[in-house]
C-alpha cells in the first residue's frame, strides 16, 4: 500500500478546505532536526510524538510495526506526551527540535517503550542519536538496550550511579564490555546525566567492529555538540539483559523494575549497519540548535501502516477541545468520510483507519479537517 500525506485548512465551520498539498512520508519533518534525522536515512525513527498508547509508537521511516508502551499510563508516573526539549543543560537552546509543539515520552522509572525483537535492532555497527531528560539512577536504568546477549551485536545506553555508559557485552565487565562517562579533565565520572536538576541532553553513542572488545574500544559519543570520546573510561560493572525486545526506557518485564529508566527520551534515531560520521553528527547538533521551521498549526506529521494487521496510523498538529474529520481518497476526487467527531485533547491527535479498505486497497490519501 502506498499512502500520502494529505496536509488541508478549514476557513469556515463547513471545513472549507483552501489548498491541498501532497507530500511522501519521508519528506515530511516537524522542524529542522528531524528533518535533518530522516536526511540522514535511519533504520529506525521514534520521534515519541504520541499523545495517546492506542496506535503504539510509531516508527517515523515506516521500517517497523509500531512499538507498544509497557506501564500503566492512565494512572500512573510514566506519560506520553510530554513536553519536549526546549532547552538542555547549561542552557543551550534547541529551537530546531520542533519547540511546544515537540513531545515526548517520560518513562518516570515506571514505564518503558517495547520497540521489537531485539535482532531486528542489533548490528555491528550502530548508532544511536536521542535526547535524554537526566534523572537519579537505581544501578542502571536502560535508556535504550537491544537486549542481545551476543556482544558483536548487543548495544545498550544506561545511566548508571557513576552517569551515562555505554556496553555491548551482557557476559562480562570492563575494559572489554563498556565504557563510562568521565569528566571533561577525567578527574571521575560525570554524574551529570542522573541529575534531576540537569535537564536534557542530546547524545548521540556508536560503535563498531567484528569482535565484543573491538566494539568496547571503538565507542563514539557526542554530548550536546561535543565529541566526548576521548571521556569514556572502562569501569568494572557488567550490564545484563532481560526479554528478547529492544527497548527505550527499560530492560526487564516488570516496568516498575529498578533498570527502568527515571528520566524521559525524545527522538530516538537508529542506524544499523552505519557508524555516523563526525560531520553527520555535527549536522544533527546544527539542525537542533538552529531556529529551523516551527511545525505548522495544523498538519499531518506522521503517518505509517502497520504491516501486520494493515492498519492505517495518523498524527496530526491539533488545538486542544476542537473536532476534526479525517477523509479518504483514492484519487483526490472521491472522498469517503471516515469520522467526523474526532475529539482533540492536545497539540496533537492520531487516528487509525482499521478499515478491510485500508487493509486491502493499493494506494490512499488522507486529509483532515478541523469541524470546529
Amino acid at each position: 500500500m502506498s499512502i500520502k500525506y494529505l496536509l488541508t485548512r478549514s476557513t469556515a465551520a463547513l471545513a472549507l478546505i483552501s489548498g491541498l498539498l501532497v507530500l511522501p512520508a519521508e519528506n515530511a519533518g516537524a522542524a529542522a532536526y528531524q528533518d535533518a534525522v530522516l536526511a540522514l536515512n535511519p533504520s529506525y525513527y521514534y520521534q515519541l510524538n504520541e499523545t495517546s498508547t492506542a496506535g503504539g509508537v510509531i516508527d517515523s521511516t515506516g521500517h517497523a510495526a509500531p512499538g507498544s508502551y509497557n506501564g500503566d499510563y492512565v494512572n500512573g508516573p510514566p506519560m506520553v506526551g510530554g513536553a519536549g526539549p526546549l532547552t538542555l543543560y547549561g542552557g543551550l537552546s534547541v529551537p530546531g527540535v520542533g519547540g511546544p509543539a515537540n513531545l515526548a515520552h517520560y518513562s518516570n522509572n515506571a514505564g518503558h517503550i517495547i520497540l521489537g525483537p531485539g535482532v531486528n535492532y542489533g548490528s555491528s555497527s550502530i548508532t544511536v542519536a536521542l535526547f535524554i531528560k537526566a534523572g537519579p539512577a537505581q544501578g542502571g536504568d536502560r535508556v535504550f538496550t537491544n537486549n542481545l546477549e551476543d556482544p558483536t551485536k548487543s548495544f545498550q545506553i544506561v545511566t548508571a550511579n557513576n552517569g551515562l555508559v555505554l556496553a555491548i557485552d551482557p557476559n562480562a565487565d570492563g575494559i572489554n564490555a563498556e565504557r563510562t562517562l568521565y569528566l571533561e579533565d577525567n578527574s571521575g565520572p560525570d554524574r551529570r546525566l542522573i541529575d534531576s536538576n540537569a535537564g536534557w541532553f542530546h547524545v548521540i553513542a556508536s560503535t563498531h567492529g567484528a569482535t565484543g572488545p573491538e566494539r568496547a574500544a571503538n565507542f563514539r559519543l557526542w554530548i550536546n555538540g561535543v565529541d566526548r570520546t576521548s571521556n569514556l573510561q572502562p569501569d568494572v560493572t557488567g550490564w545484563g539483559i532481560n526479554t528478547e525486545f529492544a527497548k527505550i526506557g527499560g530492560r526487564r518485564d516488570d516496568p516498575t523494575d529498578s533498570t527502568t529508566h527515571s528520566g524521559a527520551q525524545d527522538e530516538v534515531a537508529i542506524w544499523l549497519d552505519r557508524v555516523l560520521t563526525d560531520a553527520e553528527a555535527k549536522s544533527l547538533w546544527t539542525a537542533a540548535t538552529t531556529t529551523g521551521t516551527t511545525a505548522a498549526p495544523f498538519r499531518i506529521t506522521d503517518i505509517t501502516r502497520n504491516r501486520t494487521s494493515g492498519d492505517v496510523s495518523l498524527v496530526f498538529l491539533s488545538e486542544s477541545g476542537s473536532t476534526y474529520a479525517v477523509d479518504r481518497s483514492a484519487n483526490l476526487e472521491g472522498w469517503t468520510e471516515l469520522t467526523r467527531t474526532l475529539q482533540a485533547t492536545g497539540n496533537q491527535t492520531s487516528y487509525v483507519d482499521n478499515s478491510a479498505e485500508a487493509h486491502t486497497a493499493g494506494r490512499f490519501y488522507y486529509r483532515v479537517r478541523k469541524i470546529q
